[in-house]
């Protein structure tokens, strides 16, 4: 056996200097920086045995079955309703909400509301009355979220295709001078900012479950963070008179995790809802990030 002083040593043939060596070395760190790492694991929703990957990653619909749902959602306007379409549910800062038949209904009606005296009008759609703010399909949750802001918060947010885009917008319009307001959103568990009155707060949609296909908007009008609760208004939930007539609809629960916000579908003297939904997240205006014109 020979030792490592017996052993020949050898020169490289061509020397590499120090300095090239960490030349070399800071040339492919910046490379790394400015491509990128290598590609990363395929997202979550991809990866086998993932449960819930459907609601991250929703199914295509085919033309075939959009016209199949649409139809069902105007069959069902045929009843039997929950409470007769157009009955008064409840109000919350005058803005009444009013039953939809049935959560699937959908009727090509639209709502149009005086900002003054929050007079509602209905009419076919495409059609907008002068002097009249345009608030939805009737009586869809997401009306009775832009009514409220609009008689409520002197604002109106623009037309989106559910409930849950709702939550991507990122602007809003004051009506007394049309000056556009940006908005802010806090993302359901991860929010530092808990929701505040006058928040819209943003169902997420499920594409496998009719009731929830479309998510869901409520309006935040009351908040106990001590005792845990946020009081919601809101229309075509479940369609039935609001626990409090002249307040409320109903209370979930909101939790905080560390300095994290979560809220939660489940009423506060209950420990869960089997009927109820995902919460996403809660948009709000943020008129301190306007930009002086």
């Amino acid at each position: 056996m020979t030792s490592d002083a017996d052993r020949p040593r050898y020169r490289p043939l061509f020397p590499i200097p120090a300095a090239v060596l960490i030349a070399v070395s800071l040339l492919v760190l910046m490379l790394l920086l400015i491509d990128g790492p290598a590609p990363s694991t395929p997202a979550v929703e991809h990866l086998p045995h993932t449960d819930g990957a459907e609601r991250l990653a929703p199914l295509s619909v085919s033309d075939a079955l959009r016209l199949e749902r649409f139809q069902a959602a105007q069959r069902a306007c045929d009843g039997p309703c929950v409470t007769d379409f157009g009955t008064p549910l409840g109000r919350a800062d005058g803005v009444e909400a009013r039953s939809n038949c049935v959560s699937l209904c959908v009727r090509l009606e639209s709502s149009f509301v005086d900002p003054d005296s929050g007079r509602i009008q209905i009419g076919r759609s495409g059609e907008r009355p002068e002097h009249l703010e345009y608030a939805g399909l009737a009586y869809q949750c997401v009306e009775y979220a832009r009514r409220w802001w609009i008689q409520t918060l002197g604002l109106t947010f623009g037309d989106v295709p559910t409930a849950a885009d709702i939550l991507s917008l990122t602007e809003g319009r004051r009506l007394s001078d049309q000056a556009v307001i940006p908005l802010g959103r806090s993302l359901n568990g991860h929010a530092r900012r808990a929701p505040e009155r006058g928040d819209l707060l943003i169902y997420a949609a499920d594409p496998g479950d009719p009731e929830w296909r479309a998510g869901h908007v409520a309006v935040v009008v009351d908040t106990d963070l001590e005792q845990g609760w946020v009081a919601l208004a809101e229309q075509n939930y479940d369609n039935r008179p609001w626990s409090d007539p002249e307040r409320q609809a109903r209370r979930i629960q909101i939790r905080r995790i560390g300095e994290r916000y979560r809220l939660l579908d489940v009423a506060p003297d209950q420990i869960d809802n089997p009927e109820g939904g995902s919460i996403a997240g809660w948009i709000y205006p943020r008129p301190e990030l306007m930009t002086a014109r």
